[in-house]
């Protein structure tokens, strides 16, 4: 009897541990889409088609603003020749499975008076599910340290 229960318990907890697993991998795979269209389409061209009507943008070093438009505008003035890759490392889902966070490190490099400089960081972005589809809600990311060399 005693098999029987851990062997249900075992099997009750598998399948909460996959049904809230779903919604986060699927924001990964978003996050992760979203980083691809930066590297292929631009920059500006990745955050207007990932925002949310209603996103609100928290830059560092700046005032936050709100909405897909400002963010459209904000963007049009994208360094030439500027990157941003990230990379999301993990995130959270709510339990209805349509709103959560995923986050990660991100490498920002452009032209400088210097020649090229590159700054490093972390991000958090917030997604809500809108008609079947994740759209980020609120985009937040401040600088860190080079991440350390592996030996």
């Amino acid at each position: 009897m005693k098999n029987i229960l851990t062997g249900a318990a075992f099997a009750v907890a598998s399948m909460i541990s996959t049904a809230y697993a779903g919604p986060v991998e699927e924001m990964l795979d978003v996050d992760r889409a979203f980083a691809a269209m930066a590297q292929d389409q631009g920059v500006p061209a990745a955050f207007a088609a990932y925002a949310a009507e209603d996103v609100r943008m928290f830059p560092e070093g700046g005032a936050p603003y709100t909405g897909r438009d400002a963010l459209i505008e904000r963007f049009s003035s994208w360094p030439e020749g500027a990157t941003l890759l990230w990379t999301p490392m993990d995130g959270v889902a709510a339990p209805g499975g349509d709103f959560g966070y995923t986050w990660g490190t991100y490498v920002f490099t452009a032209q400088g008076e210097d020649g090229e400089t590159s700054s490093y960081g972390k991000y958090v972005s917030i997604w809500r599910k809108d008609d079947g589809e994740w759209k980020f809600i609120a985009d937040i990311g401040n600088q860190g340290p080079a991440p350390e060399a592996e030996d």
